[in-house]
């Protein structure tokens, strides 16, 4: 298969993860190149400029994997590794771009595959500027209509969120890259920890998409300090199916979702991460 290095892509760009609730949000209204403000005072996910990921292990299902518990690791018997890398192979994901991470590739059996398995890193790199319809401010700083990501880190967690994400001014803002590391799916504020998230029906299709944060024995995280890494399960609107006849994989990207907008309070803007969608065939 000449472009099996393409095929990490199916799985690499899915698996990010709405973090301020468990539910995919609407996305944000764009006119004229202006983002309304009432959206993202309701929270509303959008294209970022760029988002980087770190991918360790991707898999093709031809059958769901049993989930991991507290106790015990994902149960991969209907799946074939397809790549590699135990240092972990960071890719920069942007609209339309074909990436190849680094690391060993492996062409799956001839099958149909119906779901897939990633293991990636917990953390994400967010690049993003625009302008609003309405000022909010920065949590780093300024106030304006024009806002971006402000370079810096943080991590979402139970019981507590980053800061430092964005900042706002009265003119065109040059995006810094916030890392996010993810520590719980959902609200900080939530009653309790979650360690799972479900999002179906992704932009528009029957692909369904399942993260778990794990712990270092790679068991379903318990709370927030276990977080280690981040593993997606999705199932794909379209099953693959490889043959004898297979010489390529080809691909389209969505990634119209990929990032989460929300005012915070006095009218602050906050920046997180959501999902991404890449539909592959077989040729």
């Amino acid at each position: 298969m000449k472009n099996i290095k393409y095929l990490f892509l199916i799985l690499s760009t899915i698996f990010i993860f709405e973090i301020f609730n468990s539910n995919k949000a609407e996305a944000c209204t764009i006119s004229s190149g202006v983002y309304s403000e009432s959206d993202i005072d309701n929270g509303c996910d959008t294209a970022p400029a760029e988002y980087e990921i770190v991918i360790y292990k991707l898999y093709l299902c031809t059958s769901i994997p049993t989930e991991a518990t507290t106790s015990s690791t994902v149960v991969l018997t209907p799946c074939s590794q397809i790549f590699n890398n135990t240092s972990g192979a960071t890719a920069a994901v942007t609209q339309g771009a074909e990436i190849v991470l680094d690391g060993t590739y492996t062409r799956p059996p001839n099958g149909t595959y119906t779901h897939g398995y990633a293991y990636m890193d917990n953390t994400f790199g967010i690049t993003w500027a625009g302008e609003l319809s309405g000022a909010k401010t920065g949590t780093s700083s300024g106030t304006g209509v024009f806002c971006g990501t402000k370079a810096g880190s943080g991590t979402h967690a139970f019981g507590s969120t980053h800061t430092g994400n964005s900042v706002c001014g009265s003119s065109a803002i040059t995006p810094g890259k916030f890392v996010e590391t993810l520590a719980h799916f959902g609200d900080a504020g939530a009653s309790s920890f979650s360690s799972r998230a479900h999002v179906p029906g992704i932009n528009g299709t029957s692909a369904t998409i399942t993260g778990f944060l794990v712990d270092s024995n790679e068991h379903r995280a318990a709370n927030t300090s276990e977080v280690v890494k981040l593993e997606g399960l999705v199932k794909f609107a379209d099953p693959i199916t490889v043959t004898g006849a297979t010489t390529s994989l080809s691909m389209t990207f969505n990634v119209g979702e990929g990032m989460h907008l929300v005012e915070e309070g006095s009218d602050e803007l906050w920046i997180g991460s959501g999902p991404f969608q890449a539909i592959m065939s077989a040729n």
